[in-house]
């Protein structure tokens, strides 16, 4: 038997796909998503680097096009000129020169002719052959075509028969012959030659023609750059399809092709003004070995990414498992017998909470048995005052069932006097039964929400949450309380009290309002039997006191010393609400208490060193006057209206000291502007303030600086002491606080204009009665 379960357990964990399985699975799909896009990015590299070669060998092909063309436009330019030059018309028919003017003519043609060529460095030299006169001028001789051609600019592939025939005789419009060597000896070139006959356009009889020869190196040379950028080879064939120049490698025997059989890459631009094809021959190796190199590193790159993504799946993995695992480990530590059959550990757990909330559901369904103990016990707790705010938090109250929806509470004790018609062996039982169904009459009658609590046998505390109104909720109360009697009474045959406490703010009020409530039920024995109690009503008359607590003293003391007249006089108002507004309080209790206030002004008066004549004058009342007053209300509007005075003489005393403090440091300064060690800091000790302070002190409440309103007492001293004229510079210097005469000179010229000795000696050269004026001025 134990080998069978073991045995079975093993297939079912063999049949199970374990969650780390399925999160690696999971992982590595994901990865593959970009392996694959990469995968297609890859297999696109060759063609993409292919039509990037093709795309920059067409932009070299195009560059080479556009400077080809733009020299041949120059000298198709030249052509033109020379073609249409007015004397060349009649050279062409004139035969062979007999006088001296016809071979001026000649001369100057070949003279325009030189001028041509200097405008020009891309033409090699050109000559115009004359049929009527087979004669030959360029811009630097004349001569025959036999001559030129066997001395000077002969063909090797072609006989003079050829040359005479094919070139000067030929019609010819704007053509070209291939490259190919041209003169003798040391002065052979390979040339491009332009051919164009004579008159411009003629097609049936030519009479001359326009040779022009340009030397190959003057193309291959604007071809240079491009040929080694790419490694290729660039041919230029003419409209008719042949190949007139070629620049670069080695040439090739067919397109695409090299003799080796190398595969090429072939691109071309025909020229719409020339009508010149320019190819462009590339050996694929040249840039496959790039692509090739880049293919190698992307490959690299994918294989080291696709490890490393590895790797990564399995840390993503392992880390997600983790937390799993161990959630695993404490449920099989928690329950270690139930795992049964599950696929994975997901559904292991999710078996494991089913079951857990099924035990939670069995818990909820009796702690809501016990709901109605609890909430008990809480009000019982609420009503003694041993309950903290973090208790009546909102999930609190609603899991007890609990709601204040009003801000007002009142609590009311159902004394049970008399069960003797609905209890017969007096049992707790019944009695139990007796004040539940108290408890569930009083919730039950509107238009207040109510909750019962059970005390003592025949005792049942019902706490009400009324409206924040005294008025309104004491009807309501009272109309709440003869239901409830009325219903226990006609329907249980019982005789109940009911005291009913004030209406106070706030559930932290209830201790007092059970607290009141007990009170009113104990004043039930002092009187005849009256049904139901009223703490307030009990209250007005058994206690006979004013409120006037110490606190709301020391606050009013505060707002006199402050000088806040609203504040003091709001004090006061409330004060007077308490105590008459909902109060029946007699005429000498309600003097008392003014006198009370009274007295706590003259105690304010006091500390302060104020006296009563310096605010209200000799023709203030006297305290008989004021407490003798013949009503509540013409008391407190008198008393308000003192606090009022008081607190703004107080006020006014407070904005005063900042002119006696301004008037203490100038009389300082007086008695001791001749002491040599005062200063900015010495004044602020003598004042225990800080430099900084007397600074912005004394230059906001005087308009000037202090060093200056020093230096200006100095002055004045200074010059009384001038008017004696046997006092020295240096005796009134240092008489009047200065170390040095050096200072004092400076100081006095500053302020005066000049300096000292010279008003010294001025004020002395005038007429005594000027010297006077001048003085008092």
């Amino acid at each position: 038997m134990g080998k069978s379960t073991t045995t079975s357990a093993r297939m079912e964990r063999s049949n199970r796909v374990s969650v780390f399985v399925t999160l690696l699975m999971s992982y590595l799909v994901v990865l593959l998503i970009p392996v694959i896009v990469f995968g297609g990015l890859y297999a696109r590299i060759e063609k993409i680097m292919i039509e990037n070669a093709n795309n920059s060998n067409m932009a070299l092909i195009e560059q080479a096009k556009q400077v080809v063309d733009g020299r041949l436009d120059e000298m198709h330019l030249i052509s033109r000129n020379i073609t249409s030059n007015p004397r060349l018309d009649a050279l062409l028919k004139a035969g062979s020169p007999q006088n001296g003017i016809e071979h001026y003519n000649y001369f100057s043609f070949m003279q325009e002719m030189q001028r041509y060529r200097n405008s020009s460095s891309f033409i090699t030299d050109f000559y115009v052959y004359l049929r009527e006169s087979n004669t030959v001028l360029s811009p630097t001789l004349k001569t025959t075509s036999s001559v030129l051609f066997s001395d000077i600019y002969g063909y090797e592939n072609l006989t003079y028969e050829q040359y005479r025939s094919d070139i000067l005789h030929g019609v010819h419009f704007n053509r070209y012959l291939p490259v190919t060597e041209v003169g003798k000896g040391l002065n052979q070139k390979r040339m491009l030659t332009y051919m164009q006959t004579l008159p411009f356009g003629e097609k049936n009889h030519p009479k001359g023609a326009l040779i022009m020869l340009i030397d190959e190196r003057q193309i291959t040379g604007l071809l240079e750059e491009i040929v080694k950028t790419n490694h290729g080879t660039i041919y230029i064939k003419d409209a008719s399809g042949q190949v007139i120049l070629s620049a670069g490698a080695a040439s090739v025997s067919r397109v695409g092709k090299t003799p080796e059989d190398h595969p090429m890459m072939t691109v071309s631009a025909i020229s719409k003004r020339s009508g010149w094809e320019y190819v462009s021959i590339v050996p694929e190796k040249v840039f496959m070995e790039k692509v090739n190199m880049v293919k190698r590193m992307a490959a690299g790159v994918l294989v080291i990414c696709l490890a490393a993504g590895v790797a990564a799946c399995a840390f993503m993995t392992y880390r997600a498992y983790y937390p799993l695992r161990d959630i695993i480990r404490f449920i099989r530590q928690a329950h270690p017998a139930r795992e049964g059959a599950v696929r994975n550990e997901y559904d292991f757990i999710k078996s494991t909470m089913a079951d857990s909330f099924g035990r939670q559901t069995e818990m909820r369904e009796q702690l809501s048995r016990q709901t109605p103990v609890i909430r008990s016990n809480f009000l019982q707790r609420l009503l003694k005052g041993n309950v903290d705010a973090s208790d009546m938090s909102d999930h609190a109250m609603t899991f007890m069932g609990i709601s204040f929806p009003e801000r007002g509470f009142a609590v009311a004790l159902i004394e049970l006097r008399d069960a003797s018609g609905f209890i017969h062996n007096e049992r707790e039982s019944e009695w139990a039964l007796i004040r539940f169904v108290t408890g569930k009459v009083a919730e039950e009658i509107h238009p207040f929400a109510a909750y019962s609590v059970e005390l003592e046998k025949n005792l049942v505390a019902i706490i009400l949450n009324v409206p924040d109104s005294q008025q309104c909720g004491l009807e309501e109360l009272v109309e709440w309380a003869e239901q409830v009697k009325q219903v226990i009474e006609l329907r249980f045959k019982t005789v109940t009290t009911i005291g009913i406490s004030g209406i106070h703010t706030g559930p932290g009020c209830l201790s007092s309002g059970y607290t009141e409530s007990l009170k009113a039920l104990e004043y039930s024995i002092f009187t005849a039997y009256k049904p139901i109690l009223f703490y307030d009503e009990m209250k007005q008359k058994t206690e006979v006191y004013y409120d006037f607590p110490i606190e709301t003293e020391v606050k009013l003391i505060n707002a006199m010393k402050s000088g806040d007249v609203d504040k003091a006089q709001d004090i006061i108002q409330c004060l007077y609400s308490n105590n008459f507004m909902g109060k029946s309080i007699s005429p000498d209790l309600g003097r008392l208490l003014f006198a009370n206030l009274l007295s706590t002004m003259f105690k304010l008066l006091n500390a302060l060193n104020l006296k009563y004549e310096d605010i209200f004058g000799t023709a203030g009342k006297t305290i008989e006057d004021i407490t003798e007053g013949s009503t509540v209300e013409e008391l407190y509007q008198e008393v308000k209206w003192m606090f009022g005075k008081v607190c703004l003489y107080v006020g006014e005393q407070r904005g005063d000291s900042s002119s006696l403090l301004l008037e203490k440091i100038k009389i300082y300064i007086e008695d001791h502007h001749n002491d040599t060690m005062i200063s900015l800091a010495s004044i602020a000790e003598q004042f225990n303030i800080t430099p900084p302070y007397l600074s912005a002190f004394f230059k906001k409440n005087s308009g000037t600086n202090l060093t200056d309103y020093l230096a200006k007492i100095r002055i004045e001293h200074a010059k009384e002491m001038m008017k004696d004229a046997k006092n020295t510079i240096s005796h009134i210097a240092r008489s009047v606080g200065y170390t040095s005469d050096v200072g004092f000179i400076r100081v006095f010229k500053k302020y005066e204009g000049i300096t000292p000795g010279k008003y010294k000696e001025t004020l002395h050269s005038l007429p005594s009665t000027l010297r006077n004026d001048h003085l008092n001025s």
